[in-house]
């Protein structure tokens, strides 16, 4: 967790700039938007064999029939 914590840290400060000048209401945003926009689902996961979760899903989404 703590890994997780000062990659965010890290992050926060290289795209939108020192998070120490943030009010809490933009870090509350900032931090929505880092974990549902592109944690979970652009960051390649290593247990996906590097893949992202939407890509991993296209690759084994059911195929439907007509």
């Amino acid at each position: 967790m703590e890994a997780f914590w000062a990659t965010l840290k890290r992050e926060v400060d290289h795209i939108w700039g020192p998070w120490q000048e943030r009010t809490r209401s933009e870090l509350r945003t900032i931090l929505f938007d880092y974990i549902e926009v592109y944690y979970n689902r652009q960051r390649l996961h290593q247990t996906l064999g590097y893949k992202t979760p939407e890509q991993f899903e296209a690759d084994h989404a059911p195929v439907l029939a007509a």
